[in-house]
């Protein structure tokens, strides 16, 4: 398989959008593909990087680990989602670690060559900008979901939040991880997620195909406390 990146690869990227074809092609010339099997880590807390990613196909967890040991994922990144941006701004090192959930394949791309081109660029500035704030505020919700937000609520949210296949009458997502990492993104332990995924069920409101989760009434799962 080619490592040689394409625009169309990554073009329709929010970050990427609203550039013009010289500046993708640079771009693109300065990118290649990585390639990870499940459990493999990209990088670490604290490593020093010169790449910013884009998730192709599978997913990636964004975790920090205590001096106890004890693992913490902050975020799923999945197919179509860029992350490690922060990379460009914090002296080249990476303030959380990056593992894959499963085996996945990304686009690299160069952080210093990235900068150069911001320094040129105002519009591209405030694109960034505002894919950073936005992320900000998903990390304000965040920090609202630990701490004032049941188990209960904090899984309902969660499952409707994962893009969904639509028929007339119901939905399909499927869950972009492990039961296990999707708890501890949560917060929650990994029978405590399992005991509300089955009264979510018990109550009619889901039914639960290993990690495919068919919504029955999302209107009344959006209410759940």
């Amino acid at each position: 398989m080619s490592n040689q990146v394409e625009t169309k690869d990554f073009r329709l990227a929010h970050l990427f959008r609203d550039l013009d074809r010289d500046a993708l092609a640079r771009i693109a010339q300065h990118a290649n593909w990585r390639t990870l099997a499940a459990g493999e880590t990209l990088f670490t807390q604290g490593a020093a990087g010169q790449h910013f990613y884009l998730v192709k196909t599978g997913a990636v967890k964004l975790h920090l680990t205590s001096v106890d040991g004890d693992e913490h994922i902050l975020e799923i990144v999945g197919r179509e989602h860029l992350f490690a941006e922060s990379v460009l701004f914090m002296g080249g090192r990476y303030p959380v670690s990056a593992t894959a959930l499963k085996n996945t394949r990304l686009i690299a791309f160069d952080a210093p060559f990235f900068l150069s081109l911001l320094r040129n660029n105002a519009q591209l500035c405030l694109t960034l900008m505002a894919t950073m704030g936005q992320q900000m505020y998903a990390l304000m919700s965040e920090i609202d979901r630990l701490t004032l937000q049941s188990g209960a609520r904090r899984v309902a949210k969660y499952i409707l939040a994962q893009p969904a296949h639509k028929t007339a009458k119901t939905q399909f997502v499927t869950l972009p991880a492990s039961k296990h990492a999707i708890a501890s993104l949560l917060d929650i332990r990994p029978e405590t997620l399992s005991r509300i995924l089955a009264k979510l069920a018990d109550d009619g409101l889901i039914e639960v195909y290993a990690d495919n989760i068919q919504i029955l009434q999302p209107a009344l799962l959006s209410q759940v406390q």
